[in-house]
């Protein structure tokens, strides 16, 4: 969610595209058919791309559960979509005209844990086009600001903590038809299993982000309208490992990939989340608000607890 002064703006690719019009409109194509492009690309990027380095970086860094045969599958359709994208950048150098735009920040974006993980040096070799784009965009200062140096892997890492498939069951002779017992019912997780609330997250977040008094009047209105029997605020503290909090701009995409993982609890969860201090003693702190009175909800506190 993208607050503006003319109102908010919902997911990703909208604000993206907002952010980029208030630079005259450069960064979203200079002629039409670049325009379609963009668009184009960024479709692809999140339909195609984003879940395959998704399910990739799950098994690198070990969170989740992801099966073997889901990782070695999406490491090859990576490898597969990458070779398109370095056909289609035979002969060029941007993905839609002759400057950089939208759709090669989003695309390069999307890649840089996969460049930074698996996709080593002798598979780059092979990818000149794509390897000459990427780098490009990783050296621009802009993109060095936000992201810092961008170093790509030598070796491919090996992913950790996979789960094998389960194998399928041995079939045995037929016997005699035994009573069909009743299905047993699949348990159901702790936010499913809460009795019914009459807070609606959902047409808070779009009151609350509207409300032009946030600190004052909204937080009192919130307070009349929330369910305290059936919701509960929950101090977030991360805790820290080895050398992280150090750098600003590692530490802020830990909390990015922190809440890009959560995403999919939004439907029972309203946050602020952020990096507090200075280098080198940076915390990464947040305030959460989740259904259920006392414990975390299980899609939260299974990944990311």
């Amino acid at each position: 969610m993208l607050e503006t002064s003319e109102g908010a703006i919902a997911g990703f690719g909208a604000a993206a595209r907002y952010v980029s019009a208030l630079g005259g409109g450069k960064l979203l194509g200079a002629s039409a058919i670049n325009k379609s492009h963009v668009d184009q690309w960024l479709a692809w990027s999140n339909t195609t791309l984003a879940p395959v380095v998704e399910t990739l970086c799950a098994g690198i860094f070990g969170y989740g559960q992801t099966q073997k045969t889901a990782w070695e599958e999406a490491s090859k359709s990576l490898k597969a979509h990458v070779k398109l994208l370095n056909t289609q950048l035979d002969g060029k150098k941007w993905l839609a005209g002759d400057d950089m735009t939208l759709a090669d920040v989003v695309l390069a974006l999307s890649l840089q844990y996969a460049f930074q993980t698996v996709l080593d040096a002798g598979f780059r070799k092979a990818m000149a086009h794509v390897t000459a784009w990427a780098t490009s965009v990783y050296a621009r200062p802009e993109y060095v600001k936000v992201q810092g140096s961008v170093q790509l892997c030598a070796k491919a890492l090996k992913p950790f903590g996979l789960i094998e498939a389960p194998k399928p069951e041995k079939k045995e002779a037929p016997k005699a038809a035994a009573p069909k017992a009743a299905p047993a019912e699949k348990k159901k997780d702790n936010v499913e299993s809460l009795p019914p609330t009459p807070f609606n997250v959902y047409d808070f977040k779009t009151f609350y982000v509207n409300h032009p008094d946030k600190r004052g009047a909204a937080v009192d209105e919130w307070y009349k309208m929330l369910d305290w029997d059936g919701w509960a605020f929950w101090f977030f503290h991360y805790d820290k490992y080895g050398d992280e909090g150090t750098v600003l701009h590692v530490t802020n995409n830990l909390v990015t990939g922190f809440l890009s993982r959560a995403e999919h609890t939004s439907k029972y969860t309203f946050a602020r989340h952020g990096v507090f201090g200075e280098e080198p003693s940076l915390e990464i702190m947040g305030v959460w608000l989740c259904r259920g009175p006392v414990e975390l909800p299980d899609g939260l506190a299974k990944e990311h607890a």
